[in-house]
């Protein structure tokens, strides 16, 4: 699978296909159109999106190949323009029908036909696209198992139900595979009204955590209200698997206060079961959006979560998805747009407006994301999380003071006994001590963050590499780092820490080696180049020492450090140490 990057790269063309006619009254001859394509790219290079879909536009006016569709329809979901895509999909697979392919390309191009179909309530359609997808060779186990469930959700559509049941229950796939079987046979019997049944299958995969949790947990409230007409016991099940998940959710909150203001409520009141086979569907695409961009495979994660929030807009999470996805494609403005179409209930604009302000910040603008942040804290039920995300961004702007007040605040909030939350809200204040200069705090929370995490080596390495830096209790800082890179021995930071602690202990060639190995790791950290600088001089070897500072000065570093490189590059380390 492409890119994002090289998709955008590649064509506008789902752009250009919902565009209106351009001003040219003939098609292009072929050097205008070679011209129009290199202003595209350049002007997509720029992200000025405008000069890039006129310019492609006459590309396209010249004549579409295969490829260029298949880069299109890739643009279109990325984009979110699914009907466009749709269309796109359309295309290729009448142009493809003599010469079918196969790979990811081509079942991209099966469900999103497929999620057209759906929207339209097109079943006919709907067979020929999950056909096209169920193509011998196609996709695997995970394949097999992904067109099963496309088919017991085409029957159920159509009001065969218990035919979509009975494909699911036929199949005896393990692992990953069977846990999507295992969660879409609870939505089948949701949506075949089997609520006794449907209560147990959900909370079956709620006791053993499965993906997706909250909603699971939700759906086999409701499922277990539900089968209460029939069985009363099933009633007080529905209020433990509601007080079962964590405290302060905001949907289970909201779940748990609803039941509360209404004992006797119906199950599909509560919501999270399917109630059509389109809705459980597009929870088909969305668990297999969620689990791809847990693995970091980001395109494929954002295209089924497009296809998720085409086929039913209201499932909250999707756009979620697509949010995270984008931003890890480097598109914060579109993660933002794509925010803005979630659902308006109270506990989705919650956790919108919350990874809003995460994204506003991580562009830099950070007085909008104070003003979102700063109105989340001001509600009578602010969560200890919500003041840590106002803290870190005071951390960001680098206002220390506030930033420790606010991460104070959410400590209070935490519950007790003290367990990880309190590690790592005690670890973020604790650093930001440690920056603004206050040691003394910086140790006592780094330490309480140690003694609650006693195997975090971040947390072991910062405190370790602390010391060190002022030194302070060598042997006990290099012992912390040693524990540090005995849990994360890959980890370039760690390496570099073990490195530096060998360096301050005047062992030069054991420091060299380990600070060689955290160089590779960390390539564009100029702190790193400079301790291998630094060890390389100690041990002898002068003109690679240059070379390492000479690198490090070229990574931009901070002006301090940035100086007293230079210092090193003109008169050696000795006499810059001096000079400090």
């Amino acid at each position: 699978m492409m890119s994002v990057r090289s998709c955008l790269l590649s064509g506008l063309a789902a752009i250009l296909l919902a565009a209106g006619p351009v001003a040219a009254a003939k098609p292009p001859t072929p050097d205008e159109a070679a011209e129009a394509y290199v202003q595209g790219r350049l002007a997509l290079a720029e992200d000025d999106l405008g000069t890039a879909a006129q310019r492609f536009d006459l590309v396209l006016k010249a004549g579409a190949d295969d490829q260029l569709r298949r880069r299109a329809l890739d643009v279109a979901i990325l984009g979110g323009d699914m009907p466009a895509a749709v269309k796109l999909a359309n295309q290729i697979a009448l142009q493809s029908e003599s010469a079918p392919g196969e790979g990811l390309e081509d079942s991209m191009v099966a469900l999103t036909r497929l999620a057209g179909a759906t929207a339209a309530r097109d079943w006919k359609a709907y067979d020929a696209a999950r056909i096209a997808f169920a193509a011998p060779g196609r996709g695997g186990e995970s394949g097999k198992v992904l067109a099963t469930l496309l088919e017991a959700y085409g029957l159920a559509a159509r009001g065969d139900v218990a035919g979509g049941l009975a494909i699911v229950e036929a199949d005896d796939a393990k692992g990953i595979s069977g846990s999507y079987m295992s969660e879409h046979r609870a939505h089948l019997l949701a949506l075949a009204k089997r609520w006794p049944e449907a209560a147990d299958a959900y909370g079956a995969i709620v006791a053993a955590e499965g993906a997706n949790v909250t909603r699971l947990r939700i759906a086999a409230a409701a499922a277990a209200l539900e089968a209460a007409s029939s069985n009363p016991q099933y009633r007080s099940k529905a209020i433990l698997i509601l007080g079962g998940g964590p405290a302060r959710d905001p949907y289970l909150m909201e779940a748990r206060a609803r039941l509360a203001a209404d004992p006797k409520m119906q199950g599909r009141k509560l919501g999270a079961m399917p109630q059509r086979a389109s809705e459980g569907l597009g929870l088909l695409f969305l668990r297999l959006a969620a689990d791809l961009g847990r693995e970091r495979a980001t395109g494929p994660a954002l295209s089924f979560a497009r296809l998720a929030t085409f086929v039913e807009p209201g499932l909250q999470d999707a756009w979620f998805v697509t949010a995270d996805a984008l931003v890890r494609s480097d598109k914060p403005d579109l993660a933002l747009q794509t925010l803005d179409k979630a659902p308006t209930d109270a506990p989705t604009q919650l956790i919108a407006n919350a990874r809003r302000a995460s994204i506003l910040a991580s562009e830099d603008r950070t007085d909008e994301a104070r003003a979102i942040l700063q109105r989340l804290t001001a509600r009578p039920d602010a969560s200890s999380e919500d003041w840590a995300r106002l803290a870190d961004v005071e951390r960001r702007a680098k206002n220390y003071p506030q930033s420790i007040a606010l991460y104070g605040k959410a400590l209070q909030l935490l519950p007790e006994p003290a367990g990880p939350a309190h590690a790592q809200l005690l670890f973020l204040r604790g650093s930001v001590n440690e920056v603004a200069g206050n040691w003394a705090d910086a140790e006592a929370d780094l330490r309480k963050a140690a003694e609650l995490q006693p195997d975090n080596p971040v947390i072991l390495n910062y405190l370790g590499y602390s010391l060190l830096d002022r030194r302070m209790k060598i042997d006990e800082a290099r012992d912390l780092i040693a524990r540090a890179y005995k849990a994360a021995p890959d980890n370039g930071a760690i390496i570099d820490s073990m490195g530096w602690a060998e360096y301050v202990r005047g062992n030069y060639a054991e420091a060299v080696q380990l600070l060689e190995r955290a160089r590779a790791a960390e390539p564009a950290d100029p702190t790193v180049a400079d301790h291998l600088g630094d060890a390389l001089w100690k041990a002898g070897r002068r003109i690679e020492a240059r070379h390492a500072w000479n690198s490090a000065a070229a990574l931009s570093p901070e002006p301090e450090l940035q100086a007293l490189l230079a210092k090193k590059l003109d008169f050696g380390l000795d006499i810059a140490l001096a000079s400090r």
